[in-house]
């Protein structure tokens, strides 16, 4: 089972979201893992320090600072197991991500409003935090479902074996259904249907189709074999088609509350994190997303100094 050990939590946004705390306090009352509690105060700008009078802005940030601690103490008295709390001024994205390096967190865990300052800054954190990143987000599902999103691409075995352990644990944790999709495509197939410059008969173009989903389906079912322990029972989908249209549309269809995937594409550019695929997946999902980062990312946001 998928072992997390210091994990870091920071609500975002302006509303309670009890649920999340219930679901971090059992991984870590679980797992027995540190838990620290991390709450960031917008910082002023030089500007806004120029426009008020002397002293006004650090007194703003102090009485921010100390209604962000309140709230987070009162929620570490919550939880049910020891925490520690921490609160920054800054970025929120930076704060969290210098945190994470400062003290080795392997677990980021945030709630959302979906407002689009909390966009911002998943998608930064998605983008450059060096370890898993949780988003929760508001659900009143009952019955919960998990869904592990994967690639069986030869570069790309650990990360998606990484993706359906992981999965697997949270199934394990909250007794729920798991679910594995791969979305597939013929490289070309738009331009062999319909360019006037290329001619591709349509029984060798069905032939072609066919033999491109036999491969990834081998691919698929290798991958699977390969996870060790092997995991509880999951439904796996072989989809054709985009993955930003069909995992968004599997996650609806089956009511997903929790989408487990990677954040490095490999199309021609090296190791891009936050691939374009990702990015526009994680855009069309509103479930509960955890994004992995294959082993060896370094983050180049660096401390700084004290």
């Amino acid at each position: 089972m998928h072992r997390f050990e210091n994990i870091l939590f920071t609500p975002l946004g302006r509303y309670d979201n009890p649920a999340a705390l219930r679901r971090v306090t059992e991984l870590v009352e679980n797992k027995a893992a540190r838990f620290t509690l991390l709450g960031v105060v917008e910082a002023p700008s030089r500007l806004q320090r120029l426009l008020h009078r002397p002293g006004l802005v650090d007194e703003v940030v102090t009485a921010e600072r100390t209604r962000v601690e309140r709230d987070l103490q009162r929620l570490a008295d919550r939880a049910s197991t020891s925490a520690d709390v921490i609160v920054e001024a800054g970025d929120a994205a930076l704060s969290i991500i210098e945190q994470v390096v400062t003290d080795g967190h392997d677990l980021v865990v945030v709630t959302s409003d979906e407002d689009r300052e909390d966009h911002a800054t998943i998608r930064r954190l998605l983008r450059k935090c060096p370890c898993p990143v949780w988003v929760i987000r508001p659900t009143r599902a009952r019955i919960q479902r998990v869904l592990a999103a994967v690639n069986p691409d030869p570069n790309e075995i650990e990360l998606n074996r990484t993706i359906l352990e992981l999965a697997s644990s949270m199934v394990r944790l909250h007794r729920s259904e798991l679910h594995v999709v791969h979305a597939w495509e013929l490289y070309g197939e738009s331009t062999m249907r319909g360019s006037a410059f290329l001619h591709v008969p349509p029984a060798e173009l069905e032939a072609m189709l066919a033999e491109e989903r036999t491969k990834h389906d081998e691919a698929l079912a290798e991958l699977l074999a390969s996870v060790e322990p092997p995991p509880i029972a999951w439904e796996v989908h072989l989809l054709k088609g985009p993955a930003p249209q069909v995992v968004p549309a599997l996650v609806a269809e089956r009511r997903i509350n929790l989408l487990v995937m990677g954040t490095v594409a490999r199309t021609g550019v090296n190791a891009m994190v936050m691939g374009n695929t990702a990015e526009r997946v994680l855009d069309e999902v509103r479930c509960s997303v955890i994004a992995i980062k294959p082993k060896g990312f370094v983050s180049p946001i660096k401390p700084q100094p004290a």
